[in-house]
């Protein structure tokens, strides 16, 4: 494994995305690509299959993930089923935690020879719509560098989770012109900073952004709140 391959397959993603894919291949594929970047051996997809809640299988690297994914919607209980629940990344490394944190699932889990289980969450706009579990024969610490790749792998597996399978013309129309409106905010209020602050439109944009970032919200809605300031003084 090279440093290169989440990149790689982020990237492999995003043009499958765009070009038109088979779903199931394609979570299948980032899920085992999830695993070996995180160092693990086997993972499988757990998501919420309706409102109440209920958990199914969408992928699995082999029948032993598959198994403890299926036992674990069956049982409510497990590292999937608590990402779910809390929306954080779960750990348990070695056999003591493991059986300690799910006694049920633990024991499948031990008994299927692995030692360690992560997940991450599936978070979409608010709300969890699944979780990306994998698991180790070994005792598998976190880095950070490799919770940031799996939690992006998790967050790509979220897109093509929640992807319209198809956009038509008209749609893709409004959003651009959304986009375009957007920008054209952004753009009035370079030219409102620029005149109240005496600054050049470079420099303009900067203290745009740099107010965004500040804060906390995106550089459209601040720059509508500087054309409201502008008109109101």
């Amino acid at each position: 494994m090279t440093p290169q391959e989440p990149t790689d397959t982020l990237a492999g993603a995003a043009s499958a995305l765009v070009h038109g894919h088979d779903v199931t291949d394609l979570l299948l594929r980032l899920t085992q690509q999830a695993t070996r970047t995180f160092g693990g051996d086997v993972g499988g997809l757990l998501v919420r299959a309706d409102r109440a809640g209920r958990l199914e299988v969408l992928a699995a690297t082999d029948h032993v993930a598959s198994h403890l994914e299926v036992y674990q919607a069956q049982r409510v209980e497990g590292p999937c089923v608590d990402v779910v629940v809390t929306g954080a990344p779960v750990a348990a490394v070695g056999r003591e935690e493991l059986l300690e944190r799910w006694p049920a699932v633990g024991r499948e889990i031990v008994d299927a020879g692995l030692r360690s289980a992560h997940a991450f969450p599936l978070a979409w706009r608010g709300a969890v719509v699944g979780g990306l579990n994998i698991f180790a024969r070994h005792d598998l610490e976190a880095t950070p560098e490799t919770a940031r790749a799996a939690q992006a792998v998790a967050d790509m597996l979220t897109l093509v989770v929640t992807q319209p399978d198809a956009l038509g013309e008209d749609e893709i129309a409004r959003r651009i012109d959304h986009a375009l409106a957007g920008r054209v905010v952004i753009e009035q209020a370079k030219g409102a900073l620029a005149e109240r602050l005496d600054l050049d439109m470079a420099r303009a944009y900067d203290a745009l952004v740099e107010r965004s970032l500040r804060t906390g919200t995106t550089v459209t809605e601040t720059a509508r709140s500087v054309l409201q300031e502008a008109q109101e003084g």
